[in-house]
């Protein structure tokens, strides 16, 4: 059975994967989240801790063993038993489909809207709206755009999330979203390979308290509603997380 450390600031949710698969498993697990033990931004700055753990994420696991872990899905199955992990390769595989699911379709709009209300995170006031300003054509050239950007964005995933619809038809289309970043100022100008498509977007910060801002999330991210800022029909949208 598994017996070690997990390092970790405190309520860090993250961590709580791990703790909870150890408390179904019976795995022997106990927390460095506060000083002398572990100190964020410190202890895991300091030689001994990257040596561990090179790129100095927490949570991080080290066995009694001397076997390390980062990443807290990995921590995570490690600590688990079968039940958990799935018995069968058709059961794991599930589990890995649930897990997966989660990540990438649950935690980023939760991480924008939920979290912050439950006191988890900080409330993220950065909530942009953009609009393309060039002419359009084809709607599936229009489509092609926003995958475009999307690709060449890749690597700004884990701080941004968005909802790009293209409204109208043939010849008569336009673009716009709504867009979730971390900080207080657009992530395009952080890197030269994320200021291809911006320039081609009217962008405007909106404020979160407001309604408008209220009415264009919600439309914005169910793809339903009366979308009256835009006067075109609802043809198809893209979610960037």
């Amino acid at each position: 059975m598994a017996a070690g450390t997990l390092y970790t600031y405190p309520e860090n949710w993250r961590a709580f994967k791990a703790q909870i698969a150890a408390q179904y498993s019976g795995a022997r697990l106990k927390l460095a989240s506060s000083s002398p033990a572990f100190t964020f931004g410190q202890t895991n700055r300091t030689p001994a801790f990257l040596g561990n753990f090179p790129l100095g994420k927490v949570p991080a696991y080290q066995g009694d063993d001397g076997f390390c872990l980062f990443e807290s899905n990995a921590i995570a199955h490690y600590l688990s038993n079968e039940a958990l992990r799935g018995a069968t390769p058709q059961a794991a595989a599930q589990v890995l489909q649930w897990v997966s699911f989660a990540d990438s379709e649950i935690i980023p709009p939760a991480s924008a809207w939920v979290f912050p209300t439950l006191g988890i995170m900080q409330f993220n006031k950065q909530v942009c709206s953009s609009a393309f300003s060039e002419e359009l054509t084809l709607t599936f050239k229009s489509c092609n755009l926003i995958t475009g950007m999307f690709q060449r964005l890749d690597k700004l995933r884990k701080n941004a999330f968005a909802s790009v619809i293209l409204f109208g038809t043939n010849n008569d289309s336009s673009i716009s979203g709504i867009w979730v970043f971390r900080g207080q100022e657009l992530a395009f100008t952080l890197s030269e390979d994320w200021q291809i498509d911006y320039e081609s977007y009217d962008w405007r910060k909106l404020d979160p308290d407001s309604e408008e801002c209220k009415t264009m999330v919600k439309e914005y991210f169910a793809w339903e509603g009366d979308f009256k800022h835009v006067g075109k029909p609802f043809n198809q949208g893209k979610i960037f997380k």
